[in-house]
């Protein structure tokens, strides 16, 4: 049996970029031991790779479809038929209802593009061309020299000048773990239009270099109009606002807002991070050229102190919107309607409170990677930390979603951790954790097994907390500890996975569907947001850094798509949040994460704020 990765719903991303960091993971088959990893692209496409053979496209095909429709739908030159024939040896024909295998080094621009960014999500466009993490699931030559050549030149024959651009990596092929190198000059064409990843926050000098002239705005009215007008006016006066001075304008390509820069701002945090929401590598970058163009500006690192930025009104969080806006107006009626869910529960000490403790990915998925530092490993080694402070200093009753079999919750003293792949679930039976989708799963039945055992101790709904606890991976410019609630506009009403690897673990055949009422939902975003708040100011008390802009959010944001985490969308614990520890694509975060007395000063301060939050303050 192979393992499916579901792109949807499980932290995925856009077109610009694969979402939260997704590593390839492999399953093993009770019968044999053949290891096959498939990812879905789309409804009728998925990527399958076989250890032993380089990966293919699976797709569907349709009535009537033969070797050259398939080649001219799916492949980069429409006489591509013979590696269609070979790959599929035991076709005559393709047939409706049997998938078609086409080698990914033969796939159009587009698919293959979207195929690297599903295998290879921690791939970046440079100025130098394009750098490639090798992730070999299946160990070393997985991923040859020739199949690389292959897949980003479109020429075997590019080998030795892959060698010669990455003298210091093995001649027999690289290792789990290098970067290779594609030369801009070789690369295909698809991969040179993407979006440059800038390896260091760009630096704006308030210098200007053929800018257009400044030009002042006009003076600020009392009570603006809604909505934007033909003249700047100035913004509503909500906090955020008033802090930030933003005005308002229309040209021939629409509305837009208007921020002028200040001395020493980089257009990526000061506007696009900011304003848009956007944290991602990928879409900072695509956002900020957007910006860029619709502004006149031609070089992003070299705009002068107070030159006027537009920012196209659909890209704006809605706080930032004009006073009137459906969006601004839709969001202020949902913040000022929370205020009545919210629910203060008194417990000193945190007595009687169940703390259902849970780290994110474990096993085969390593979550993020950066520079060798697996996600999984620092998020456990903090609910280690967190479950011994609860257990020591509060009387909550503390309970765990995952352990590690070699580790079990011992704290090691020391900075850099050992990593391993050894972590299961504590589901009836243990999960050891191979297939990330079913994991996913998992972990919110359990979760709720767990809020369903509260209930049958007489546990009330306001005293029993779920902490799912990570590490993202996000624009290098961002920095600290971010918190997501989930909002009641994004959960469904019901929901029930239909797999059959679900029947054998007891906390799904207990509870197959979960049911959350429209009034459970607001509820439990009001009280969230209450929990997320005191151990977000609880961080900052300790000094630890936290995200600048909007540190706690309800969704996370994908371009223009936003979506609630899996362990919240569907979670029945009251107080259910997801903690983002540091970004480890910057490099200050990464550091700390390396240091065990941050780990534990981070530790602390969380169990502090949970405290705070049920001292009825």
């Amino acid at each position: 049996m192979g393992t499916v990765v579901s792109l949807h719903p499980v932290r995925t991303g856009n077109r610009f970029l694969v979402t939260i960091i997704l590593l390839l993971v492999a399953s093993w088959s009770n019968a044999a031991a053949s290891r096959v990893l498939l990812i879905r692209v789309s409804r009728h496409e998925t990527v399958s790779w076989t250890a032993g053979s380089q990966p293919v496209l699976l797709v569907e095909p349709v009535r009537g479809d033969g070797w050259y429709a398939l080649a001219k739908r799916y492949c980069s030159k429409p006489n591509s038929i013979a590696p269609l024939r070979a790959a599929n040896p035991k076709l005559k024909n393709p047939l409706k209802g049997f998938p078609v295998r086409i080698p990914v080094t033969v796939l159009n621009g587009r698919l293959r593009l979207a195929v690297v960014r599903r295998l290879f999500p921690v791939d970046r466009r440079v100025p130098d061309g394009w750098r490639h993490q090798v992730l070999s699931p299946f160990g070393p030559g997985t991923e040859t020299w020739t199949w690389l050549a292959e897949l980003f030149t479109g020429s075997r024959k590019q080998v030795r000048m892959l060698r010669r651009a990455n003298p210091d990596l093995p001649r027999p092929g690289p290792r789990r773990g290098q970067l290779v190198l594609i030369p801009e000059a070789h690369l295909l064409h698809i991969f040179k239009e993407q979006s440059v990843w800038h390896e260091t926050a760009p630096t704006e000098s308030p210098t200007p270099r053929a800018s257009p002239p400044l030009r002042r705005s006009p003076p600020a009215r009392r009570s603006p109009p809604p909505g934007p007008s033909p003249t700047p006016r100035r913004a509503g006066r909500s906090t955020a606002q008033r802090r930030i001075p933003l005005t308002y304008g229309r040209d021939r390509h629409g509305a837009y807002a208007v921020y002028r820069l200040k001395a020493g701002e980089a257009l990526y945090s000061a506007v696009v991070v900011r304003f848009t929401g956007q944290l991602h590598a990928a879409e900072v970058n695509a956002t900020a050229f957007q910006i860029a163009r619709r502004s006149g500006i031609r070089d992003v690192t070299s705009i002068p102190a107070g030159y006027p930025v537009k920012i196209p009104l659909a890209l704006l969080l809605p706080e930032y919107l004009p006073r009137g806006n459906p969006r601004r107006v839709a969001w202020e009626r949902g913040r000022k309607g929370l205020e009545r869910y919210v629910q203060i529960v008194h417990a000193k000490g945190l007595d009687g409170v169940w703390v259902i403790l849970d780290a994110g990915h474990g096993g085969c998925d390593t979550g993020a990677v950066v520079d060798g530092v697996w996600e999984s490993t620092y998020a456990y080694d903090l609910l280690c930390r967190i479950k011994a402070d609860l257990e020591r200093r509060t009387r909550a009753t503390v309970w765990t979603t995952i352990e590690d079999r070699s580790r079990g919750y011992r704290i090691p003293h020391h900075d850099v951790l050992r990593q391993d792949r050894d972590q299961f679930l504590l589901t009836h039976p243990p999960f050891l954790l191979g297939n990330s989708t079913t994991g996913v799963h998992l972990r919110w039945y359990l979760t709720n097994a767990i809020v369903w055992r509260a209930r049958k101790h007489g546990v009330p709904p306001g005293k029993v907390v779920f902490i799912s606890i990570h590490a993202d991976s996000l624009y290098q410019g961002v920095r600290g500890s971010m918190v997501y609630v989930p909002s009641r506009y994004l959960r469904p009403a019901s929901f029930g996975v239909n797999r059959r690897i679900m029947r054998r673990f007891r906390e799904y055949r207990e509870h197959p569907r979960v049911v959350l009422g429209s009034h459970f939902k607001a509820r439990a975003e009001a009280s969230s947001r209450r929990l997320a708040g005191e151990i977000i100011r609880s961080l900052r008390r300790s000094g630890l850094a936290v995200h600048r802009y909007e540190p706690v959010r309800g969704s996370v944001l994908r371009g223009r798509r936003r979506w609630v985490p899996a362990v919240l969308r569907y979670s029945l614990a009251q107080n259910a949040i997801l903690i983002e520890c540091a970004n480890l694509a910057n490099d200050q975060d990464r550091k700390d994460v390396l240091s065990q007395s941050w780990r534990q000063r981070f530790a602390d301060a969380v169990v502090k704020g949970l405290t705070t939050a049920f001292d009825g303050r």
